[in-house]
């Protein structure tokens, strides 16, 4: 599973199990139709890149005992972005709604991703304070959220032996020879 899937899948878990258990994942600009209500509608993510923190350099690890290598590019980081949309029967309820995400993102201002670390969790706008046209007779409320950094590896990877022994031949009127490293 990529690492991208893991992060959404354990945000809407989270999700479930502290604001809405009935919330839904609907891929962006998706018709959708709240199933239930009260309810909550995450739509998204809609990646951005981070592009401030790409990094060109390679990325290295080195393995000493076996004198090997493994290189790759940086991972690419991407802002997850959600639109919550919130949908209940009475003005009561999304306002019980609303008061639960508010507890929910001062709770978790990270999101915990397994053995992989955490990222950032942050709430744009509000729960109640986005806009949105509202084609029914229950009350909705929308807001925005996004899960930053989330890196995406590439799949180049280079392998090789690191160097074991280095020998320099001096010419040209120098009549030195210099062995560095492990001498058989």
């Amino acid at each position: 599973m990529t690492l991208l899937r893991e992060v959404v899948e354990t945000f809407i878990r989270l999700v479930k199990a502290e604001i809405a258990p009935n919330a839904v994942l609907v891929p962006p600009d998706d018709v959708f139709e709240a199933p239930k209500v009260p309810s909550l509608v995450l739509q998204g993510p809609t990646p951005i890149e981070d592009a401030a923190r790409r990094c060109p350099a390679p990325l290295l690890l080195d393995d000493r005992d076996a004198m090997t290598f493994t290189e790759t590019a940086h991972p690419r980081l991407y802002h997850l972005d959600f639109d919550l949309i919130a949908t209940a029967g009475d003005a009561p309820s999304i306002i019980d709604m609303q008061e639960k995400a508010v507890r929910f993102f001062q709770a978790h201002p990270t999101l915990s991703v397994g053995d992989r670390g955490a990222l950032n969790l942050t709430l744009l706008v509000p729960l109640g304070a986005g806009r949105r046209v509202n084609l029914s007779n229950l009350r909705q409320a929308s807001g925005r959220c996004r899960i930053e950094d989330c890196p995406v590896y590439g799949d180049a990877v280079r392998e090789g032996k690191l160097i074991d022994t280095r020998i320099f031949e001096f010419r040209d009127g120098v009549a030195e020879d210099a062995v560095f490293g492990p001498q058989p």
